[in-house]
């Protein structure tokens, strides 16, 4: 993917400078750790409540188990807009105001703990194997990526049911508006539940946060780490 930023860029002023790439690094090792945190949580609450393995062939439980987990995930990442508190935390994500690779990564700690958590704990208490939750995440964490694209790589019909780089740029508009698509991965729950975007060809005007709403800049990593927990008005930023 990050070849294809180069060879094939959407807009060549998205391409992160070294400063950017350096906090994403940090951002990257230190969410790989949560990540794996959150799955040893997942897999610790699993065997505490779980019944045994449901007896589903990997080929029909992994979409099973991509449905259920996007359903959760959908309304997790739905309610950190909707929420102003848990904006707060969220926001952190919709700062940057260019989208590439690499800022898939600027995601608050406690954003993508509880997140994984929520994606996760489902599917392994409902008893899926470990291969179909492995598969199922992996697929899940490569869409995020692959949404964040900054290339010029369109679906086609494939984007009425697949997300990609063009629905979720309407995701980080700054107009919140056409802000939809909560989904990064498949477009059912943002169909259903009324807020898919899909303007094939086109683009917001702007991304990011308008006016900033008092968050750190995207280069301020601790900054960014610290500030949902300081910050007073606990109605700010909610999208």
């Amino acid at each position: 993917m990050a070849l294809a930023e180069v060879a094939l860029p959407f807009r060549r002023a998205w391409r992160p400078d070294r400063r950017e790439l350096r906090t994403n690094g940090v951002y990257f090792l230190m969410n790989g750790i949560n990540s794996g945190l959150a799955n040893a949580g997942a897999t610790a609450t699993a065997l505490w409540m779980a019944p045994s393995q449901m007896p589903l062939p990997l080929w029909l439980a992994v979409p099973t188990a991509l449905l259920i987990s996007t359903f959760f995930g959908y309304w997790w990442h739905r309610a950190g807009h909707e929420s102003a508190r848990l904006w707060r935390f969220h926001g952190i994500h919709h700062v940057p105001q260019k989208l590439n690779v690499a800022n898939n990564n600027t995601v608050h700690f406690v954003d993508l703990l509880i997140g994984n958590l929520v994606t996760t704990v489902p599917l392994a208490w409902l008893g899926f194997s470990e291969m179909a939750v492995a598969t199922a995440g992996f697929l899940t964490s490569f869409q995020g990526f692959f949404a964040h694209l900054n290339a010029d790589v369109r679906l086609g019909v494939l984007g009425r049911w697949v997300m990609g780089p063009e629905h979720h740029r309407y995701h980080h508009s700054v107009r919140v508006a056409e802000a939809g698509n909560f989904s990064s991965s498949i477009t059912l729950w943002d169909r259903l539940f009324g807020t898919f975007v899909h303007r094939p060809g086109r683009s917001p005007a702007q991304i990011g946060i308008e006016g900033g709403q008092g968050f750190p800049a995207d280069t301020a990593l601790a900054a960014s780490v610290v500030a949902p927990f300081c910050r007073a008005d606990r109605n700010a930023g909610k999208r």
